[in-house]
Order: structure tokens, then C-alpha cells, then sequence
């Protein structure tokens, strides 16, 4: 009888030892969003592209690119870039830019409080 006890408090010990590693709560996990890569915003055209290139390092690249490859101009700034939670923020050289920051469904990155236009990862 001592023996089916011992077994059945070692059942139960087990059991709930499992439970409770295998603990799944999703609340408990952060959203992470990968921005390592280039990012074209959605409006690009034959006379207007802006994109956006984060680095691992957080540097990146902004290229903006207006009129047509023969007679157009373009330029390319360096920026520093840090997120948290819900913030990103952008360093143009001293010019702070702070945004929301998601990606959607379909893997599109709003910068809300900087473009209605999302991006679009292509690299």
C-alpha cells in the first residue's frame, strides 16, 4: 500500500512539474519585428522611389530617388536607428525622427507617424 502511494504522490509531482514548464502563455511573449534588410515604400514609381535600409549594427541607409534615371535626382543619408516596444526612432545626423512601428499581415511595415505608405521588404 506504501508502495502505490509513493508511485501515485511521484505520478502527480511529475505531472505537475510538466504543467508548469510547458507554461504557452503567448501575452508573455513580445512581438519581434526583423527591420534588418531594405524596405521600398509602397508608392514607388518610374519617378519617385524611398527606401530604407537597416543594418544588424543599427545603422542604415535612407535613399530617396525623384524624376526618371536619366534627369532625376537621388541621395542617400546615413541614419542611426534603436526600437523598444512600440517605438522606432531615427537619428538623420541630429534630426530625430519617432515612430509607431508594426508589420502587418501581410508583411508590410507601417511607420505610421512618419508615411500613410507602407514598405515593403525586398532584400
Amino acid at each position: 500500500m506504501k508502495i502505490f502511494k509513493l508511485l501515485n504522490l511521484s505520478l502527480l509531482i511529475i505531472v505537475a512539474i510538466s504543467v508548469i514548464a510547458c507554461n504557452d502563455d503567448p501575452k508573455d511573449e513580445k512581438q519581434t519585428v526583423d527591420l534588418i534588410g531594405e524596405w521600398r515604400r509602397s508608392d514607388f514609381n518610374d519617378e519617385f522611389e524611398y527606401k530604407l535600409t537597416f543594418h544588424s549594427n543599427n545603422s542604415g541607409i535612407r535613399f530617396q530617388r525623384e524624376g526618371n534615371s536619366t534627369q532625376g535626382i537621388s541621395s542617400a543619408m546615413t541614419f542611426e536607428w534603436t526600437m523598444d516596444d512600440s517605438t522606432l526612432t531615427l537619428d538623420f545626423n541630429g534630426d530625430i525622427k519617432t515612430t509607431s512601428y508594426a508589420v502587418n499581415e501581410e508583411g508590410h511595415l507601417l511607420l505610421s507617424d512618419i508615411t500613410d505608405f507602407y514598405f515593403t521588404k525586398i532584400k
